[in-house]
C-alpha cells in the first residue's frame, strides 16, 4: 500500500514539475487555460509515452500560431497560385478542403458579400489538451484517422457507397484489434506500432473586418475571436503536424 502511494506522489510531483515547465517555456498560458485543466494536462503529460519523448511544447506551440497566422489570413485575401499547396502542407485534406471552400465564401468571385481581414492581433494562445494514441500498426492508425474524419475518404462516397465504407472500415478496425487482443499473428503488412499524436492549441486573437455591404460602402467590424485548433501528427518519431479541427 505504501509503495503505491509513493508511485502516486511521484507521479503528482512530476505533473507539478511539468506544469511549470509548460508556463516558463510559454507552451502554457495561465491566463487563458485555469489551473484545473492546465494540472489535467500537466499530468498526462508526465505519463507514458510523452514522459519519454524529448519534445519542446513552448516551440510546438510557437510554431501552432504561424499555422494560425498565415491560415487566418489565407480566409480572408484573394486567392493565390500557391494557395492549394499551401493547405495541402499545412492540413489533413479535410480541413484543407474545408478552408479551402471557407476562403471562396468569404472573397470569392461569386461572393455575394466580401470580408477582408483588416487587422488581426493574436493576443494569446495555450495548449489546452493532448491526446497520444498508440496503435498496433500503421495501418490501424490510417482506419481510425479515417473515422475520426481526418481525411476525406467518407467525405467523397456518399449515399450507399458511404454507409459501405463506413461499415468496411469499422469492421476491418474491429478485426485488426480482436486479432491483436486474442493474441493471434498480424498479417505480414500489418507493420510496427506506431505513435500518434493530438495537440490543441487555443487561440484568442482581436480581429478588425471590413464587410462590404454593396455600393454604399462597408461596415467595419471588431471583435475576439476564441478557438482551438488540433493538430495531428502521425507520428512522434519524425513529427508532421497537420490542421486537422478548428472549433
Amino acid at each position: 500500500m505504501m509503495q503505491r502511494f509513493a508511485g502516486v506522489g511521484a507521479r503528482v510531483a512530476n505533473a507539478v514539475r511539468v506544469s511549470k515547465e509548460l508556463v516558463a517555456s510559454g507552451a502554457v498560458d495561465e491566463t487563458l487555460v485555469w489551473s484545473v485543466p492546465r494540472g489535467a494536462l500537466a499530468f498526462q503529460l508526465s505519463l507514458p509515452p510523452l514522459d519519454r519523448i524529448a519534445f519542446d511544447y513552448g516551440e510546438f506551440v510557437e510554431g501552432a500560431s504561424h499555422a494560425y497566422e498565415t491560415l487566418h489570413a489565407l480566409l480572408y485575401r484573394d486567392s493565390r497560385p500557391g494557395d492549394g499547396e499551401l493547405l495541402a502542407g499545412t492540413c489533413t485534406p479535410q480541413i484543407a478542403r474545408v478552408l479551402g471552400a471557407t476562403a471562396e465564401e468569404l472573397h470569392g468571385g461569386a461572393a455575394p458579400v466580401r470580408y477582408t481581414l483588416e487587422d488581426s492581433v493574436l493576443a494569446r494562445r495555450s495548449l489546452s489538451a493532448v491526446v497520444v494514441d498508440s496503435f498496433a500498426s500503421p495501418r490501424e492508425r490510417d482506419l481510425e484517422y479515417t473515422l475520426r474524419g481526418y481525411d476525406d475518404a467518407l467525405y467523397l462516397a456518399d449515399g450507399a457507397a458511404r454507409a459501405a465504407l463506413l461499415d468496411a472500415t469499422t469492421d476491418e478496425l474491429l478485426a485488426l484489434r480482436r486479432s491483436r487482443e486474442s493474441g493471434a499473428a498480424p498479417p505480414p503488412d500489418d507493420g510496427a506500432a506506431a505513435l500518434s499524436a493530438e495537440f490543441d492549441v487555443l487561440f484568442e486573437s482581436n480581429e478588425r473586418v471590413s464587410v462590404e455591404t454593396g455600393p454604399a460602402g462597408s461596415v467595419v467590424v471588431e471583435k475576439r475571436q476564441v478557438s482551438t485548433w488540433r493538430f495531428v501528427s502521425p507520428s512522434l518519431e519524425a513529427p508532421e503536424w497537420r490542421v486537422a479541427k478548428i472549433f
